[in-house]
This record gives C-alpha cells, structure tokens and sequence, in this order.
C-alpha cells in the first residue's frame, strides 16, 4: 500500500516537472525571438541612420555649392525621406533634418521652399541677390508633383514675364482656369494685383509691383477665410523666394537672414570706398567714392523688412548700377 503512494506521489511529481520544462522552454524561446527580433530592427535602424547620414551628407553638399553659382538648375535623386526645413525668425536660426536624423544647420544658405518634403526627386535653382552689388545667391526648392499656376487674366502683362523667366524643368502652367488643378495639394497660384485673382475660398499670392515686376513691391500670402499676410519683396530672387515659400512667416524669416548678409556686405564695401578714397585723393575718382558712400552705401545701413525700406534699398541699388557705369567710363575702379 506504501509502495503504491509512493508511485500515485512520483508519477505527479514527475508531471509537474514536464510543465515545468516546457514553461521554461518557451519562456526561453520567447526571450530568445526578442532578442533576434531586436538585433534585426537594430540592424534595420543602423541601416536607415547610415542612410539618412549619406543622403544629409549629398543635399548639405549641393546646397552648400549652389550658394556659390548662380542661375543654376539642377535635380537630385534622394531615398523616399521625409526632409525637414525650419527657420527661427527671433534667432535667424536655419536648419533642416531627413526623417529622424539630427538637426544639420545652415547658417550661410538662403534656401525657399516647401517647409516639409515628401518625394524621391528634388529640383533645386538658384538665383543672385544684388543690391547694386553682389550679396548673396537664393536657392529654390520644389519637387516635381509640385506645380506654380500663374493666373492669367484681363490680359494681365506680368504673367507671361514671370512665366517666362522660371526654369522650364520646373512644373509650371499659365491659365485663366483653376479648375483643372483643384485636386493638386501642391500647387502654388500666383496672381497680379489689379488684374483679377482666384476666389477668397484659394489659397494664393497675390503680387503688387511697385518698381517692376523684378524691381520691388509688396506679395499677399492669402489663405481660406481671408487671411491675409502682407511682405514686401525686393528684386527678382526676393520675389521668386515668395513664390517658392509655403508661408509668409517662413519667406519673412529668409529675407531678414538675406538683410542680415546684405548689412555686412554693405559694411565691407563702405570700408573698401572708404580705403580707396584716402589712397587715391585728391582726384575725380575719390570725390566720386565719397558721394558714393555718404549718399547710396550710408544710407543703406540696417534695412528692416518693411516696405518703405525695402523701397529706399531698391532705389539705392539702381543708383549704384549707375554709378558702377559712370565710374567704368571715368576710368576709376569699380565699387567692387
């Protein structure tokens, strides 16, 4: 009787140590199918981050180039990524990032474009920004499902003249009908103050020349239920930015960085007129320097991004052309 209770006490001890074992045996193997699960997307993420770094390394390269050459299109080919653009208007800060890559700065570039990108191709161009000397050169950014519809109406003489001059690589269209467009989340409606603009219920930028197209004036960022955001532009890389831009904030915030640039240039072509003055007085040409700098390069000093300013740098900047011409026919060095 003993011995069988024995047997009854170890055949139940025995099947507790088989649950037992198969208990351990799948904990294991779940512990161990995380661990494989984990170097995988380890090595996954690895992958993406060495990614993320070549295709950063490739656009802050181009960007970089393209600061440097103007009047240059160009495309670039990237991994289906999401970039980035960001502009702190108290800081001047500028930055950008790819996906979840660090943040790269770029503290020289004067980039427009789309704040957010989606897309496997980038179409990049690139124009001067002169103010009766050279300041900087503006990078423009689109991408090819991206579309700037310039509204034709009333015969309006801007429209042509400013479709001309964008690149032809880019999407473009010129028209009096926006009803083909309405499903195209990417599109871009310019149109000309005075000369008939979309519906209030169309996002657009409306563009006020007030020194020719390409001279300077105020552009309208308007959006849905009449909101509207007035900024002045200056020359042709100023308006084109406008143009490239997804907010008026984001455009404002580039153009004060352009201003910052242009503030230190103008300084260093003060002090070279200053330089060349004293070394070549007394003659024609020094006097000519000293009116040069006390009525266009002086008064040019720390520009705001306001309309009045922006009006008195454009009128500025035409009286340097001229006097770059009257000092080439005087035989006197150039301003620069």
């Amino acid at each position: 009787m003993k011995n069988a209770t024995n047997r009854r006490t170890f055949g139940r001890g025995g099947i507790v140590d088989v649950q037992f074992n198969w208990i351990f045996i799948l904990i294991a193997g779940f512990v161990i199918f995380l661990f494989i699960i984990s170097v995988v997307f380890s090595q996954k993420r690895n992958a993406e981050v060495k990614e993320d770094i070549s295709t950063i390394n490739q656009i802050t390269t181009l960007l970089k180039s393209k600061q440097q050459i103007a009047n240059v299109y160009s495309e670039m080919t990237i991994p289906n990524t999401n970039m980035n653009f960001k502009c702190d208007a108290d800081t001047r800060y500028f930055s950008y990032k790819i996906s979840n890559s660090e943040r790269v700065t770029l503290p020289n570039e004067i980039i427009f474009g789309p704040q957010d990108i989606s897309a496997r191709k980038i179409q990049i161009w690139s124009q001067a920004f002169d103010t009766g000397f050279p300041v900087s050169v503006f990078t423009y950014i689109t991408t090819q499902n991206s579309v700037i519809i310039i509204y034709n109406t009333s015969g309006c003489p801007y429209a042509k003249q400013l479709y001309d001059s964008l690149p032809d690589n880019i999407t473009k269209k010129i028209t009096s009908d926006l009803s083909m467009y309405g499903s195209n989340k990417n599109k871009k409606i310019v149109c000309f103050n005075g000369y008939g603009c979309p519906p209030a219920n169309v996002d657009y930028i409306n563009i006020a020349p007030a020194g020719g197209l390409f001279g300077y004036g105020n552009v309208t960022f308007h959006r849905k239920g009449n909101i509207n955001t007035v900024k002045p532009y200056l020359m042709g890389a100023g308006l084109y930015g406008a143009i490239f831009s997804d907010t008026a904030e984001y455009y404002g915030c580039q153009m004060s960085r352009a201003l910052d640039q242009f503030e230190l240039k103008r300084s260093l072509v003060a002090k070279r007129l200053e330089m060349m003055r004293k070394d070549l007085e007394p003659s024609d040409c020094s006097l000519d320097f000293e009116v040069i700098l006390n009525e266009e390069i002086i008064p040019m000093s720390n520009p705001s991004f306001n309309f009045d300013s922006i009006a008195l740098l454009y009128d500025k900047a035409d009286d340097l052309y001229d006097r770059n011409v009257d000092l080439t026919l005087s035989s006197c060095p150039k301003i620069y």
